[in-house]
């Protein structure tokens, strides 16, 4: 009997063995897979953070500190521990291998293997890549975030269909508005819809917009470097009964368009310090120009045709209208004006007033308020606005 029962403590003693080898393994298993999925939402983010930083800068260096200064931020420090974050742009590999403005990340850390190997370790690691997309973004914008009407629109038609606008305040729609978007969201208190059609999207409670000018090249290069004030033009009241034409430089003091010929603006970067008014040119044409507004207004009156475009490269590509946090002028077209204004129209600070005028173009609209008067209009047929690059999403 005594021979018996070592047996059955042998037998015993070897059926729990490979139990113990199981169970260690399940541990060691289950280790991993936490980690991982901590791995996973570290790429997930730090690839975002990447995509992101592409749209201020296309240097790689600073792509990978946006990404890895995320990554540490959710608990996976590069260089700590035997963690790597590695940063590629583009991707090296997958769908989107060699694609441009996708980045990849590649989060790794070794790991203990406490049972299952008996001290031995492993590497567990995760990738992500993001892009960025242009779906879903807004063309129209009012960073306002204290009224309760930062967008109004009374009776004039805003026809956005393939982008959207966005209210950091409230929306007044008067009059049998009419306004077909793609979105239409406010991010304040404040939401008045008086007769209004909205063919398409209606508007919805959103997250306050966060000013795009920084992801703009032209407009975030403006920003830190503002056009040197140089000598000035003497000439500021121009009473011509033909045609003038105009060439970059500064222009000090407020410019006035009295005549009855129309207004030519050549190639470059016009430096308002006191902003512009045209009072009877029955025309503003210019290709590849931007007007710096350092202070004062753009007033457009009416029954004036406009066909004015930004430069599609150099430093200020995209940009044809931008005001400094510093001025809050206005930006005003009158009666019947009406016509192109090709390219961003930047004014954080102030107010953008169409009165009756209509803009036909594809553009990026951005002011501290928007107000739409009688007939006025917008109409942009395109969301493919240049230079915007849209929001960063994770691709895989």
């Amino acid at each position: 009997m005594h021979g018996a029962r070592g047996q059955v403590l042998l037998l015993v003693v070897f059926s729990l063995l490979p139990m113990l080898v199981l169970v260690s393994l399940a541990i060691d298993v289950g280790t991993w897979r936490y980690e991982q999925r901590l791995e996973q939402t570290a790429a997930d983010s730090a690839a975002l953070a990447g995509a992101t930083e592409s749209t201020y800068s296309n240097s790689l260096a600073a792509i990978t500190s946006a990404a890895q200064t995320d990554a540490a931020s959710n608990g996976f420090t590069a260089g700590s521990s035997g963690v790597t974050v590695t940063v590629n742009d583009p991707p090296l590999a997958g769908a989107y291998a060699g694609v441009t403005s996708s980045v990849e990340v590649v989060v790794a850390k070794p790991l203990p293997i406490h049972f299952a190997m008996f001290g031995r370790s492993t590497s567990v690691s995760a990738r992500a890549v993001a892009g960025l997309s242009t779906a879903g973004r807004n063309c129209i914008f009012a960073l306002d975030a204290s009224s309760s009407s930062s967008i109004t629109l009374d009776g004039g038609t805003i026809t956005i269909p393939t982008c959207g606008l966005i209210s950091n305040g409230g929306l007044l729609f008067n009059g049998g508005a009419t306004v077909k978007a793609a979105s239409i969201g406010y991010a304040g208190s404040g939401l008045t819809l008086n007769g209004a059609n909205f063919p398409d999207a209606s508007p919805e409670p959103s997250v306050p917009a966060v000013d795009p000018c920084p992801t703009i090249a032209g407009c975030a290069y403006l920003t830190a470097n503002p056009p040197p004030a140089g000598s000035c033009v003497s000439q500021t009241t121009y009473n011509s009964s033909t045609t003038i034409t105009l060439s970059p430089g500064t222009y000090c003091s407020q410019v006035l368009f009295e005549g009855g010929g129309g207004v030519v603006f050549n190639p470059g970067v016009y430096n308002f310090q006191s902003g512009f008014t045209n009072n009877s040119a029955p025309s503003l044409t210019g290709s590849g120009v931007t007007f710096y507004i350092g202070g004062g207004s753009i007033i457009v009156g009416s029954n004036t045709a406009v066909n004015l475009t930004a430069p599609t490269s150099g430093n200020t590509a995209a940009v044809l209208v931008y005001q400094p946090a510093s001025n809050s002028g206005q930006f005003i077209l009158n009666g019947t004006a009406s016509g192109n204004w090709g390219g961003l129209v930047y004014v954080p600070a102030g107010e953008i007033i169409v009165d009756g005028g209509q803009i036909t173009s594809s553009l990026l609209l951005i002011g501290y308020d928007l107000l739409f008067n009688g007939t006025s209009g917008i109409n942009v047929s395109s969301s493919a606005f240049p230079g915007y690059a849209g929001h960063a999403v994770l691709s895989e």
